[in-house]
């Protein structure tokens, strides 16, 4: 999903243009997320009980930053993958977020927004890890009539 106003516009736009040329047609969706309480300062590890959400590198402190980016290259290292600068810079490796999100204190997060290069430019996206914390109620989607389906990928 794509999240805020960091280069939509360039995206929705190749979305167009790739449903004109495939045929098989595009839609949006306004999907909101229960994040808990907002906090107006960057969040800090300590208020992910209350804050549910987390964007990254832009909402977050620096014990923030230097957690993620310690635990991401540790998984990198691990892979004899190399090194990262996330979550200050994007990474090519965001499915270890499924990682980050199974430990304290990111286990009580509901979405993770983080930038992310794409061959249309820099955006931002967001993963909603509990889909319990979606607004069914609230969603809106164009055109009216779409059929929106949410699941989480299942295990291999």
């Amino acid at each position: 999903m794509l999240y805020g106003n960091k280069g939509p516009g360039s995206l929705i736009g190749a979305a167009v243009r790739e449903s004109a040329a495939s045929g098989q047609g595009v839609c949006f969706a306004d999907v909101k997320v229960e994040i808990g309480e907002w906090h107006n300062n960057k969040q800090k590890l300590a208020t992910f009980e209350s804050c549910r959400f987390l964007n990254l590198p832009l909402r977050a402190n620096k014990e923030i930053l230097d957690d993620v980016n310690q635990h991401w290259n540790k998984w990198l290292d691990e892979e004899f993958q190399p090194r990262e600068d996330f979550p200050r810079k994007p990474s090519n490796r965001m499915d270890l977020l499924d990682r980050l999100i199974d430990l304290e204190p990111y286990k009580h997060l509901n979405a993770i927004a983080y930038d992310a290069n794409t061959r249309f430019g820099l955006a931002k996206f967001v993963t909603v890890f509990n889909l319990d914390a979606i607004l069914y109620d609230e969603i809106s989607v164009i055109p009216p009539q779409t059929k929106l389906t949410l699941a989480l990928p299942q295990d291999s």
